[in-house]
């Protein structure tokens, strides 16, 4: 493991160090309602390869299910982002017969990816209501319509807000749509203890020492990218339509996020009207 004397691998590592501490200091603070057994559907695992991943929708998830498939022995080429997702974390079960996750995660190169939660709102708006004509799709913008009115981004936060006040009373037990499920209640932040946290404004640099840590070299992969422009101006003319209030609750309902992974909302609350 000569890795560990590289010197931009200490490096990167003490950055590791300081977003565990982070977290431990954000289960500390909120105690026993952070934590719970994680449901196994939602973590992948290589014995092969000793990697075991908890994937949070529309964080680079994408791009990772296409790295496990390079591993896999399977030669299937998904044509479709969909098969993909459903089909490659059928290649990586984790068995009834693998030692409970928390073990699991002190003993293999285990990780998980976040991203600033605001922004994955707004790319996971962008990308199933505005991008996406898949009939599963269809039912949500039917619910928005009869609700509010349209399927604007103001009505979609009024309908995520709802959602989660509903179907969210405890973090550990929020049943949401995956694709703006806050990360704590999806992979048990305070219960496994992840090797890696990875982040989607440091994507590349994680996923070169996760594969170092692994014995394994990534190949490029093509992002996937929604239309509209960047997410940074999208974020922007998007949250230009809500107001102050709304900022704030949306804030609460993903605080633990906020807080667990050092984000702010603070760029956000100006963009407010």
């Amino acid at each position: 493991n000569n890795f560990e004397y590289d010197p931009e691998f200490k490096r990167w590592w003490e950055t590791q160090r300081q977003r565990k501490l982070n977290i431990e200091k954000t289960c500390q603070k909120y105690g026993s309602v952070l934590r719970y057994k994680i449901n196994k559907a939602n973590l992948m695992y290589d014995p092969n390869h000793k990697l075991l991943f908890c994937r949070n929708a529309k964080v680079g998830t994408t791009t990772w299910l296409q790295h496990f498939l390079q591993l896999s022995s399977s030669n299937t080429n998904f044509k479709s982002s969909k098969s993909l997702h459903y089909r490659v974390p059928l290649l990586f079960p984790f068995s009834k017969e693998d030692p409970a996750a928390k073990i699991l995660a002190e003993t293999t190169v285990s990780f998980s990816m976040v991203r600033h939660p605001f922004e994955r709102l707004v790319s996971a708006y962008q990308d199933k209501l505005v991008d996406n004509s898949a009939p599963i799709y269809a039912k949500l913008k039917t619910s928005l319509v009869n609700t509010y009115g349209n399927i604007s981004f103001p009505n979609f936060v009024k309908g995520v807000l709802s959602q989660g006040k509903k179907n969210c009373r405890h973090l550990s037990h929020c049943r949401i749509n995956l694709h703006w499920l806050p990360f704590i209640s999806r992979c048990a932040y305070c219960s496994v203890p992840y090797a890696v946290i990875s982040k989607a404004e440091t994507f590349e640099e994680d996923k070169r020492f996760i594969g170092m840590m692994a014995g394994i070299q990534f190949e490029d992969i093509q992002e996937h990218k929604s239309s509209g422009g960047g997410t940074d101006e999208l974020a922007r003319k998007y949250f230009e339509q809500l107001d102050r209030q709304t900022v704030d609750e949306l804030y609460e309902f993903y605080k633990v996020d906020f807080e667990m992974f050092g984000y702010s909302p603070e760029v956000y609350q100006t963009y407010a009207n």
